[in-house]
């Protein structure tokens, strides 16, 4: 057995390591990115994960043949480690990802066609890379100490569990996402100093630099290529603001999709919203103070203008208050107004407090649907926290035809919990014999229910609405 030296032992560990981070560092950015276009649920995950866990076994088998005699192996690992490099510039920021859906909405909006063409498209050639780089210095340990198997896998998943850690706890929240993708990049141009040859230092230190350069270029091109104003581009949203009109109306815009908009005419503000505070927050009696919760608040734009009903806003975002309060809304929210930054179904189950009006906006795109948000359980919960009298209003971006299956099903879904005194009101102007999608508030009363009905042998209807 030839004896590895202290250095070797160190470096080999180190690159094990990084390898580690890095891998899974990737997966978490790929997922972050892809909220923005397809949303994330059981699906989504599954699809990415089992193309990055195949295609890493397929690399794993790749670097278990390779025979070392026969190929340069340091050219080879330069190579690849160049070319992760590359890939990870464009596969982790967010324009190369929104360039891809731009051009597949075209194609197709089916999910699972979109997921897999962007798995096959994106994760391939580096779960490949990290694969086989794995796998080759595996055998270069193994071949000085055949005990350092164990030692080697420990310090790959050690690698793996900081990189879900820093990534997800300190640079996407700290930094944002675009800085986690540059410090991926910087690790893995690092490991070709860390393997090159000495006679090579130069080479490999240009290399480096220059990746590193290339980094910060594009993310520098990502700051300055939005739309609007980036905000924030973290763990849990990617906010914009953006003003429109020629400056009349500021619309904002979390993980790609419209949110909130905000504007002196109210023509230019969401139909929706107009219809919820015209028709039902307007209306209120004056006879007492209502207590209404808005779960998603999006920027805070139901109620704008009611100072005497208590509001209850909830979001995931624990920054969106601040955010609106200084970059959307024209003045702070006033002392009637409550911020609790929670998740919505989570809320539900722990509160004991009852409304009067509960509007449920968290159906904020077409892509992103939040699953535990469209069953039966939600709905009861909703409906146990409105007083005798109160009512609900769920907008949900959907088809005012019932021309697909989410449309049909929800509706299914809430008539199963709302089965009387539930309406439908399509918001603007529709083809209902068309294909398209809209806004559609599903409103409910919480009224006594009267099964009593109307037949020509029974028939009070003489009477009139009594």
């Amino acid at each position: 057995m030839v004896l590895m030296t202290k250095k070797l032992k160190i470096v080999s560990l180190l690159v094990v390591f990084i390898l580690g981070y890095t891998n899974f560092s990737f997966e978490l950015i790929i997922l972050r990115q892809l909220v923005n276009f397809i949303g994330s649920n059981t699906l989504i995950i599954s699809v990415v994960m089992s193309t990055i866990l195949m295609f890493l076994s397929v690399g794993y088998y790749i670097g278990s043949i390779i025979k070392f005699s026969k190929y340069p192996i340091r050219k080879i690992l330069y190579f690849v480690l160049l070319l992760l490099t590359v890939w990870y510039m464009i596969s982790c920021f967010y324009y190369s990802s929104d360039t891809f859906f731009f051009l597949m909405y075209k194609i197709t909006r089916n999910h699972l066609v979109l997921v897999f063409a962007y798995s096959f498209l994106f994760l391939i050639v580096p779960s490949l890379g990290g694969g086989f780089l794995t796998s080759v210095l595996g055998r270069v340990l193994h071949h000085y100490n055949s005990n350092y198997t164990g030692r080697f896998m420990a310090i790959d998943t050690i690698g793996s569990v900081m990189g879900s850690l820093v990534t997800t706890l300190l640079i996407m929240p700290f930094l944002g996402v675009s800085y986690a993708t540059v410090l991926l990049v910087i690790m893995t141009a690092f490991l070709i100093c860390l393997l090159g040859r000495k006679k090579e230092v130069f080479l490999n230190a240009t290399t480096f630099i220059l990746c590193c350069c290339c980094a910060f270029v594009v993310r520098h091109f990502e700051n300055i290529a939005v739309s609007g104003t980036l905000i924030k581009d973290d763990a849990v949203s990617r906010l914009e603001i953006v003003r429109q009109n020629k400056g009349q109306s500021v619309l904002m815009m979390i993980n790609k999709q419209p949110a909130s908009r905000i504007s002196a005419n109210p023509d230019l503000m969401f139909q929706y919203v107009n219809f919820i505070n015209k028709n039902f927050i307007d209306n209120l009696n004056d006879d007492k103070v209502h207590q209404i919760l808005v779960l998603g608040a999006g920027g805070f734009t139901v109620g704008l203008k009611d100072k005497k009903n208590q509001y209850t806003f909830l979001d995931i975002e624990k920054d969106l208050k601040k955010i609106s309060e200084e970059f959307f809304l024209p003045e702070p929210l006033s002392e009637n107004k409550r911020f609790v930054a929670q998740d919505a179904y989570l809320y539900m189950i722990n509160t004991e407090q009852l409304y009067d009006i509960i509007v449920v906006d968290v159906y904020s795109s077409l892509h992103n649907i939040p699953e535990h948000f469209v069953t039966v359980d939600f709905f009861k919960k909703i409906k146990d926290h409105l007083v005798p009298g109160g009512i609900m209003l769920a907008n949900i971006i959907t088809s005012p035809s019932f021309e697909n299956k989410f449309a049909k099903r929800v509706d299914n879904t809430l008539r199963q919990v709302f089965p009387a005194f539930l309406s439908r009101q399509v918001i603007g102007d529709f083809n209902p014999y068309g294909s398209g999608i809209d806004n559609i508030v599903y409103i409910f009363y919480n009224r006594e229910p009267d099964n009593n009905f109307y037949t020509i042998d029974k028939n009070s209807a003489m009477y009139g609405q009594m």
